[in-house]
Formats: structure tokens, sequence, C-alpha cells
């Protein structure tokens, strides 16, 4: 890293660098010869091997170097990928150019002979002229050095004027000049080397060895877009996303927000927002994300109107127990910039703070306590520091980006934008799977396998369940010929459901991490849980007792409370399942995901529960917070955990319960040395249990959904099959559910010999893949509500199979706000043609047309079953409405309602659904993107002209209910 500049090295040709400042002079004569030179070479190598990652991302973005080639040398070692490039460069005449103009781009970056070189080689006659005298009024007034260094950089900017530096001598300014870059340029250096690699958590302190690391290589991007702020705080993270996920992948085309234009100006304001939260649920991606943004800032790819980023982490603020000044605390964080702090805080527009892990920090925030009047030099608490930072109270100018996970209460009014990050889509699942094995053959398997199991498929959305599903499958898919002993040492099958995933990839860290040269490939897989028994007790000890304290950030006093020491984090296989957290002064550990900490905990305790008692307590315990009566397991000792924490364990409970059935056929064997008192019975126990739930108690429906996932991870038939036979009623309405929600819902319900009779999964969001999942148990729904699920014609078409089957029990359907379209409409009326239990029919605001009712007469006149048929909400024209009445001539006793004002209950029971719809943002979202509300104002203008009376009047006022929602949504939309 360079130790001095002078003034002569600041006045270089008018380009931007690295750092993003322009340059004045002419363009540089580049003696390309000199790098004919072996020694030149070699010199050059010397001073850039050390940190080549700016000389070749350059390189790449000035065409020199291809993206392919580009890639490739990160996965080398340093010198050796800076002599390839140089070998490459040296090619033609026109690359040596070029790479000669880069190198004046990046020398900030690297020592002072290279500098030095660079100025004798890349000779500039200009270089002693002054600069063009064409410049904006501003910028002749500006003296302030920052000022001076980074103006220009953006159309508009102006940075405020330092009326001190006035009086201040040229030569001190040029020296206070060249030492603010001289900082600026270690910062940018130190930024680089932190940010240049992911965390690959599964290769401890070694290189990877089944994936890259380098950021440019690994990551993926990630789908972020506006968020509505909207938090059910008692749900499990995981669910609420996949609520969220279910909700805006079917319905709209979000605007994608990538990470670099967080702070682009945005329509509804007009200008850049200053202040931007960024949440999402832990492993979702948000610190990488952020990690990508500095990474490009720091390499002077992105965000190049700033002069400085201040990245501060939350869990390394906790640390800070005395009043301090955000001056100082800027100090003690970036030691390098102490000199250049001063200046570089008079001008807060080109500063930007990142705060990453607000959920982190363990200090209360006030955020109604009035503003104090305090500034950059102020001592208070670190939280009223943040508090003041983040409000605008302080530096009001500067940009703030803050991260947090969706539980931490960040009020919305103090930001200009909101972002919520989604993970994953199915395109970056597969660029993900591609860039995490180098061999494309088994990425390939890996990849087909997820997308082919709904159950990893959905988790895969999430990129660390992503990473931990591509480690788990490693041992299964490996093209090496010599790896097919270890599959055979896992004693398993592919992993199908969750549980599995999360066990072989504990296995895997154990072998592989955790006993290297204890074990060989084909150890069975008894001898390698047994040797690492009593670490995976005190681990899962740990993450028990902790999972129901909901405490998820532990320090050295906490692990050695559990017999582990930060020397076993970093020597054994907890090194991949325990997540230091280092900075500058802090120590702190945490499972690098809740579910790891979750899986761990209920691996912990399906070892140390040894009876059916204790079994049955537990779940008693987890589920409905009833506490253990007697029983000495150590998993039922010492309970902390209040009721109305317990949705906080639903995902714990599933893989207590894949765990289990793990233990019972000796998968478990080598941690546990006998077995359950009555093993043989345990199912038969179990399936009691659950079928006393269904039966005897009013189950939420979160809680009933979390009852039929335990039963699909356990798995078992017997189990099931008691259970099954007592679920006469399942109401899900309003619950987001994903296509692994209803492939629990199938796996439950296939085992029951009796008809359903109500099936209630209205507005849940299920598209015609969750409903494809369902499809075999369809016929024996006597109720059958699929409104409002983003189903289309294909939907039709699968319903219209099942009616038209013998099979079929339905007797009331109702497919209402389904894009059901004419073809749909078609399909169905000739699926009733012959049916003849459909009693009741609701098609209201399906989409259907004049031409979807072409064959309505021919059809429904020959049916003798259907009582009603509900279709208004539908722009059928008068060829459609003269057909309703030939078939009500035909078919008198079929009741058939085709406009709004025809029945007195359905307006008031779409006054009822409106009233719904504005106190529920869900349910606004899935009625707004199937254009519900329209469809309805449609209806009732077309029967505008109608008679007088009740009718008219519940019309006209179910016109106005709507107009006014349509209008507040369009407010909340814009931001009002």
């Amino acid at each position: 890293m360079r130790q001095h500049m002078t003034t002569a090295n600041c006045l270089r040709a008018k380009t931007q660098d690295c750092n993003g400042n322009t340059r004045c002079g002419l363009k540089p004569q580049l003696n390309v010869k000199i790098l004919q030179c072996t020694d030149k070479r070699d010199l050059l190598l010397k001073w850039t091997c050390d940190h080549p990652a700016p000389l070749l991302r350059w390189l790449r973005d000035a065409e020199v170097l291809s993206s392919a080639c580009y890639l490739s040398l990160l996965e080398r070692s340093p010198s050796n990928a800076v002599a390839k490039a140089l070998e490459t460069v040296c090619a033609t005449e026109d690359s040596s150019q070029k790479f000669l103009q880069v190198l004046r781009e990046v020398q900030d970056y690297y020592c002072r002979d290279l500098q030095v070189w660079v100025e004798r080689h890349c000779r500039n006659d200009a270089v002693t002229k002054s600069a063009p005298t064409s410049v904006k009024v501003e910028d002749k007034k500006s003296k302030n050095p920052i000022a001076k260094l980074f103006k220009a950089k953006s159309k508009g900017f102006t940075l405020t004027t330092d009326v001190n530096a006035k009086e201040e001598p040229k030569s001190c300014r040029s020296l206070k000049l060249a030492s603010i870059r001289v900082s600026i340029s270690a910062h940018k250096t130190t930024l680089l080397k932190r940010t240049e690699q992911l965390k690959c958590y599964s290769e401890g302190n070694r290189e990877a060895s089944n994936s890259a690391s380098h950021i440019e290589i690994r990551y993926t991007d990630l789908f972020v877009t506006e968020d509505n702020d909207l938090v059910d705080s008692s749900q499990h993270e995981y669910f609420a996303l996949a609520g969220r996920r279910a909700r805006i992948y079917v319905h709209q085309a979000c605007q994608r927000i990538r990470p670099g234009h967080l702070l682009s100006p945005q329509e509804a304001l007009g200008r850049a927002p200053k202040r931007v939260k960024v949440k999402g649920i832990a492993g979702i991606g948000k610190s990488v994300a952020v990690q990508r943004l500095v990474y490009e800032w720091a390499i002077g790819k992105n965000m190049r109107e700033f002069t400085c980023i201040f990245d501060l982490r939350f869990r390394e603020l906790n640390l800070v127990d005395k009043p301090l000044s955000l001056l100082e605390l800027l100090e003690q964080r970036f030691r390098y910039l102490k000199e250049a702090l001063p200046d570089l805080l008079t001008t807060p527009r080109s500063l930007l703070f990142i705060l990453d892990g607000l959920d982190e920090f363990k200090s209360p925030l006030d955020w109604n306590r009035p503003d104090k009047n305090i500034d950059v030099k102020s001592n208070v608490l670190v939280s009223e520091l943040m508090v003041a930072l983040i409000k605008g109270s302080l530096l009001p100018e500067a940009s703030v980006i803050i991260t947090t996970r969706p539980s931490t209460e960040a009020p919305k009014r103090f930001f200009q934008r909101c972002c919520v990050v989604l993970g994953f889509e199915e395109d970056q699942v597969k660029e993900y799977t591609t860039k995490f094995y180098k061999d494309s053959e088994v990425a390939q398997k890996v990849y087909d396998y997820i997308v082919n199991n709904d159950n990893l498929f959905v988790l895969s959305f999430i990129p660390l369940y992503c990473y931990i599903i591509c480690t788990a499958m490693a041992e299964f898919f490996s093209s090496q010929p010599n790896n097919a002993g270890e599959s055979k040492s896992l004693e398993l099958s592919p992993p199908r459901t969750v549980s599995e995933v999360y066990f072989c990839y504990l296995f895997t860290a154990v072998k592989h991490h955790g006993l290297k040269g204890r074990t060989e490939r084909s150890t069975p897989r008894s001898e390698v849980l047994s040797l690492a028994k009593q670490q995976l007790m005190k681990l899962g000890k740990l993450a028990y007792e902790n999972l129901l304290q909901k405490k998820i950030l532990f320090d050295k006093a906490d692990l050695e409370n559990y017999g582990v020491t930060p020397a076993d984090v970093q020597s054994t296989f907890l090194c991949h399942i325990l997540q230091p957290i280092k900075e500058e002064t802090v120590e702190m550990f945490s499972f690098f995901h809740l579910t790891v900490q979750e899986h761990l905990a209920a691996l912990y305790c399906a070892i140390n529960l040894s009876s059916q008692d204790d079994i049955i307590q537990a779940l008693d315990f987890w589920c409905f917070g009833v506490r253990p009566s007697s029983s000495t397991a150590p998993p039922l000792q010492n309970l902390h955990l209040s009721v109305d924490k317990l949705e906080s364990l639903q995902m714990f409970t599933r893989f207590f319960m894949g765990m289990l059935r793990a233990r019972l056929p000796g998968h478990l064997e080598g941690l546990v040395h006998s077995p359950i008192e009555q093993e043989d019975s345990i199912p038969n126990r179990l399936g009691l249990w659950f079928r006393d739930q269904f039966k005897t108690r009013e189950l939420e429906n979160q809680v009933a959904l979390n009852l039929l996932h335990c039963l699909m991870e356990f798995h078992m038939k017997e189990t099931t099959s008691f259970a099954a036979p007592e679920i006469t009623k399942l109401n899900l309405f309003k619950m987001k559910l994903s296509v692994v929600d209803c492939a629990a819902i199938h796996y439950v319900l296939q085992f029951s010999p009796h008809k359903l009779q109500e099936l209630n999964l209205g507005y849940s969001n299920i598209g015609n893949q969750g409903l494809n999942r369902l499809r075999p148990i369809l016929h024996r729904c006597e109720s059958l509500y699929l409104r409002y699920n983003c189903l289309d014609k294909q939907a039709a078409i699968l319903e219209s199979a099942i009616l038209k089957s013998n099979e079929c029990q339905v007797k009331k359907l109702f497919m209402c706000g389904n894009n059901l379209g004419p073809e749909g409409g078609l399909e169905l009326w000739n699926a009733l043609e012959n049916n003849n239990t459909v009693e009741e029919l609701y098609l209201d605001i399906t989409g259907i047309t004049e031409r979807g009712t072409e064959n309505i007469v021919n059809c429904l006149s020959k049916n003798t079953s259907l009582k009603t048929l509900t279709i208004v909400g539908n722009d059928i024209g008068a060829t459609g409405r003269r057909r309703l009445k030939e078939l009500e001539k035909r078919r008198p006793e079929l009741r058939i309602i085709a406009n709004f004002v025809d029945d007195l209950g359905l307006l008031q029971a779409y006054l009822d659904w409106v009233e719904e719809i504005r106190t529920d943002r869900d349910q606004m979202d899935s009625v707004k993107n199937a254009d519900a509300l329209q469809s309805v104002l449609r209806g009732l203008q077309v029967a505008g002209t109608m008679e007088k009376g009740a009718n008219a009047e519940k019309a006209k006022e179910l016109q106005t209910k709507i107009e006014e929602l349509l209008n507040y949504s369009t407010e909340v939309i814009r931001g009002k």
C-alpha cells in the first residue's frame, strides 16, 4: 500500500480513476514497448501480486480480459493470476495500450514504486499544465480538499465548502489533498480484501474443495423488491417469507432492485432516497448483498457518487459500553481514516453509512424520544447515536442503508425506501448450483433432483438452504468413481424430506471436516457418529436450551457453559455449524442459520427422550404449551418458554419428528446406545396422539398445518392412518401455502378412507402446481373452496377431470377470482354435462367471456344436480346473457346469478368482502392483482340501469365502497 503521494500524482489525464475522480490533462502517450521487457513485467508482478483484484477487474471491464478468462484467473493464486494476465495483455499492442491506461486508473491501490513507474513510462506532456478553466461556479468556490478531490463526480453534485480552507496556502491544501487520497485508497484496499471472498461455511480455515469463494465467482443475484413493511413477528421467519413469496410471485411482476440501485431515485419521490431499510430472514442474503455493494464501490465500479462508505455491524457495536461521538466511533473502527475523518464529515452528502444486522443489536432503540441536538462530536450512548443517524437528526444529508430481520422494529416513517430480500428465483437456484460444483455434470444432476423434489425445491430459494442442500447432495452425486464408498458409508438414499437433508449435511460435516485422519471413506455411519457424539450432544444442548429462549448469539462464556470452546470451533467439524463472528474487537458465535440450530436441537431431543411418555409430554409442550407433569428427561427439565412463543418452534417440531423417525430404524446408531421403551409401539402411540389433537382441539390453521407437516416428516403409514380419518374439515383460509404445504396436506389425507366435508384453501395462492399436488384427494371434498388461488385454465382442465370422475363427491365448488378464461369455462361446462354431484358452482370474476358460454346451454341443460350457478363479474356480453336466459327456460329449477343486483344477499356478501380487504393487506394484494375490484365495478355499471329498490341502494353502496378502497390503495402505493 502506498505511504506517500505528491501533488503531481493528483494531476493526471482527464479520466475517471478507480476512486471515481476526474483527472485533467491530455491523453497520455503510453510506452507499450516497455511491456516486452521481462524484467519490467517481473517488477509489475512484484508490485501487484499481493492484491490483483482491482487490476484484473478493470482489465476485464476494459475488455482486455474476457469474462471467462477473468473468472478463471480469480481461481488461481494471486501471483499466478497476475503473471497470466501480463502474458495476455502483452499479446498485442492494442491490449498493451489498454493495460497501461488501466494501470494509471488503479495505481492508487498499489505501492509508491509502481506509481513512479507509471509516471515514468506513461508520459504526458500536459502533466504540469493547469486544468481547463471552464468549470462550474461552485467548483471555483470550493476550496475544501474533499470537494476539490471529488468534484464533478456526478451531475449536479455540490459539496459543502470549508470557509477556513480559503485561507489555507496552496501548498498546504495540496498536502492535505494528498493525505486524504492516501487515506481513501487505504480504506478501499482494506474493504476489498475484506469483501472479495464470500464465507464458505463448510470450508473452515481451509481453501474451498468443492466450490470457489471469490465474490465475483460465487455471488448469485438476489430477488429484492419494495416492501409493504407488514410483519407478523410471532410467525416463524421462514413461513412468513414463504407466504410473502407466494403472494408476490404468482400475482405480480415485482420491481427487481439490485443492491447497487438501492439509492437510485424513486419515481414517487423524484429524488434518491437518503434512508433505506433492507429486511430479510436469516440466511436470505442481506449481508452478502451489502458485501457485494461495498466490494463494487471499493473497486471503483459502483456508487461512485460517494467519497467514502462506512460499513458498521451492530454486533460489533454491542461492545461499545460508554458514550462516544460519531467521530470517535469512526476513528476506532477505521483507524487509517483518522486524519481524514474531520474533512470527510464536512461533506456528509458524499458519505454512505451501511448499518448491518439491526436485529443483532442488544441495546434498546427508542424511536419515539424527541431528537437531541447533537453533532459528530457529541458524546452519547451508541444506541442514541444509531437512532439519530437513522432518523436523520444527525447528518441528514448523509445516506444510510440498514439491514435487519423482519421481527425487528424499525419504523417505516424514517425511511424513504423499504425493501425485502426474497432470495433466489428458479434461474438463480440453477446458477447457484452450477457455481457450487466445479463438475458441471454433478451440478446438473443435483439441480434436477432439487427441481423434482417439492420439499427441496421450495427450500432452495433461501441461499443458505441452497448451500446446505448442495453440500448434502455431494455425497450422492459425485462423478468420481472412488467416491462410491461415501454414499455407501452414509447408508441412506438421497434425502427427500427437510430432516433428511439436514442430517446428511451434518454427517458430511462430521466425516469430512471433523474426523480427518480418523475415518476412511467407507467407515460405517455409526462409527463416524460415535466419534462425534460428545461434541454433538454439547452442541445440541446449546442449540435447544437457547432456542427455547429465542437466543441466537453466543459469547465465549455461553459456549464454555456447554463445554464448547472457541478452539473447538476452529479445529473440529463445529466450524461448519457454528459461525465465529470476528471483527477488530469482537468475538461472538452463532449457528450460521436458524434452521441449523433448530435441527441440532431436534437431534438432541430425539436422542435424549427415551420413553413414549417423554415424547408425548414433549409434543404437548412444544405444540400447545402444556408443561410436563413428571419427567426426568434432560430436554424436559428447566423449561423456559412462554406460551406466546410456541409458533417459533414449528420448524423445530418438524425436525424432531424427522429425527425420531431416523432413530427408530437405527439411523442414529452411534449416538444412541439403547432403544426407546416399547419402541415397536411408538408409531401407534403417536398416531393416537395426533388423532386426539384433530378430534378434540379447535386447531388454528397454522397449528393444524404444522401437525400435517410433522406427520409427513415422520413418514410412517401406521401413525398417519390413525390421525387422517379424524380430519373431516380442514380450513386453511388465507394461509399462504407452498407446494410443500400442499404435499403435506395430500400426504396425510390420502390415508383417510372418508370424504372430507370441507377443504377451504381460499386466498392461499397455491397456483396450478399446488393444485396438481392435491389432485389425488380433491374428488373426496364435498365443499371445495379455491377462491383467489392464482389458478388458470390448466386448473379448470384439472378440476374438470375430477368432476368427470365416477368417484367425484364434490357438491360445492368455489373458483371465484381465478383467471380461468373462456377456455376454462368451456371445460367446466363439458365436465358438468354428466356430473350428478355438484349442486353449487361459484365462478365470480373468473375471466369467462362470451366465447366461454358457447356450450353452456347444451351442457347444463342436461345436468340434473346443479341448483345454483353464480357467474357475476364476467364480461359475457349480450350474447352470453341471452344464453343464460335460454338456460333458465330449460332449467327453471337452476338459480343463475349473473348480475350483482340480482341477489341482495350476494350484494351484502360483497360489502363484507370489501371490508375484509380494507383491513387485510394480504387479501388486498390477491384481490388487486386478480383485477377483482375493477371487475365488480364493471359488473355494477353494466347493471346500473335496473329498477329502483333495496338492491339498487345496496349496489350503490358497494360501488362507493370499492371506489374508496381503490383510491386508498393508490395513495398507499404512491407513498402519500
